[in-house]
C-alpha cells in the first residue's frame, strides 16, 4: 500500500504538473494515480493532513477525528470527507472544498485538543459529534473501540453529564447505555447490530466463554443460545505457511469442541456482514438454546482478559 503524501499546489502549473498531480485545495495535492488506486480510509486521512495544513483555525472532528485519536470506526459509507469545526460560536465560512464539511455547533476550547500536529476534538466531543453526524451505528461502533482501547463508560458519563441540554447529548447517551466493554472488533458491533434490529426475539450475546480441560474459549457472538458466530477478515490468515498452518490447526480443535459440546459455528468474513449475515441467521436459527456457556456483564467493566 503506497503512502498518500501532499504536495503545494503552484501559482502557475504546466500541463504536465496537472496530469500527474489532482488539487485537493487551492493550495495543496497529491498524485492523482496513487490517490485513485487509493483505499477510502487512506485518502480520508489525506483530507485530514489537508484540513491541518491549509485550515489553521479549523478543528478535525467526526470520523477523521477518531482516525486521528487511533480509535477504529466502521464508516459503512466509505465518506472521505473530513468534517471540521470553528472554535466558539463562529460561523463556517460561505466555500470550501469538496474534501471539506463545515459544521456550524459551539465548540469550546475544551473539547479540542492536539493528537500528532493535528488539531481534533476530543475523544468524548467526537463520540457526541459521531452520533449526531453520522448515526447511532457508527457511534456505538466508536463508543465500543473507545473501550476496548482503555476508555471507561464513567469517563463518557461525565463528559455527558456537564454538557447536559446541549445538541447531541441526548442521543449520546442512549448510546452509552447500550455500549460493550470487550468488544474486539467493528464488525462485532455491527453484526451483533444487525441481528438485533432484524431478529428482535433472538437473544445475542457477545464474547460467550466456553470453558476447556486447560483454558477457555471467547466466541465473537452466540446468537439464540446455540449459534456461534465468528467473524474474521483475511489478515488472520497472513504468515508463513508454518504459521497459517498453526493457525488453521487451532481454528479445527477449537470448532470441533464447540461442535461436540452441540453448538453451530458459522464463521463470516467481515464484507459479507451487510449482504448475506441476515440470509444465513434466518435460515439456522431454529435450534433448543444449550447452556454449556458463559455470559459475562460487559455493560458495567472490562472482561478479566482485557485487565
Amino acid at each position: 500500500m503506497v503512502e498518500l503524501k501532499l504536495v503545494w499546489w503552484p501559482q502557475f502549473p504546466t500541463e504536465e504538473f496537472e496530469y500527474h498531480y489532482l488539487p485537493l485545495t487551492a493550495t495543496v495535492g497529491t498524485p492523482r494515480f496513487e490517490y485513485e488506486e487509493a483505499p477510502y480510509f487512506q485518502r480520508l486521512l489525506l483530507h485530514a493532513n489537508a484540513a491541518q495544513v491549509t485550515r489553521k483555525k479549523a478543528v478535525i472532528s467526526c470520523l477523521a477525528a477518531a482516525m486521528v485519536h487511533g480509535i477504529p470506526v466502521l464508516n459503512l459509507e466509505r465518506s472521505t470527507r473530513v468534517e471540521l469545526n470553528l472554535p466558539g460560536k463562529a460561523r463556517p465560512p460561505s466555500g470550501y472544498p469538496e474534501i471539506f464539511h463545515y459544521r456550524d455547533a459551539y465548540l469550546p476550547e475544551s473539547d479540542i485538543t492536539v493528537v500528532r500536529g493535528y488539531r481534533v476534538t476530543t475523544v468524548e466531543r467526537t463520540f457526541v459529534d459521531i452520533c449526531a453526524v453520522n448515526g447511532e451505528l457508527e457511534g456505538l461502533v466508536f463508543l465500543e473501540s473507545a473501550l476496548r482501547r482503555g476508555y471507561t463508560k464513567g469517563r463518557f458519563q461525565q463528559y455527558l453529564d456537564s454538557n447536559c441540554g446541549r445538541w447531541g447529548i441526548s442521543k449520546a447517551q442512549k448510546i452509552l447505555a447500550k455500549a460493550l466493554y470487550g468488544i474486539d472488533s467493528v464488525y462485532e458491533t455491527f453484526a451483533r447490530c444487525l441481528i438485533e434490529e432484524y431478529f428482535p426475539h433472538l437473544t445475542v450475546e457477545p464474547q460467550a466463554v466456553f470453558s476447556t480441560p486447560n483454558s477457555y474459549y471467547r466466541v465473537d457472538l452466540l446468537v439464540a443460545g446455540f449459534l456461534i458466530l465468528e467473524i474474521d477478515g483475511w489478515e488472520k490468515y497472513r504468515g508463513s505457511d508454518k504459521q497459517v498452518r498453526a493457525i488453521y490447526e487451532r481454528q479445527i480443535a477449537r470448532e470441533q469442541f464447540l461442535s461436540d459440546a452441540g453448538y453451530h459455528v458459522l464463521r463470516v468474513h467481515p464484507d459479507e456482514i451487510a449482504s448475506k449475515l441476515l440470509r444465513k441467521i434466518a435460515f439456522l436459527t431454529g435450534h433448543p438454546t444449550l447452556n454449556r456457556h458463559r455470559v459475562l456483564d460487559l455493560h458495567n467493566q472490562p472482561p478479566w482478559w482485557n485487565k
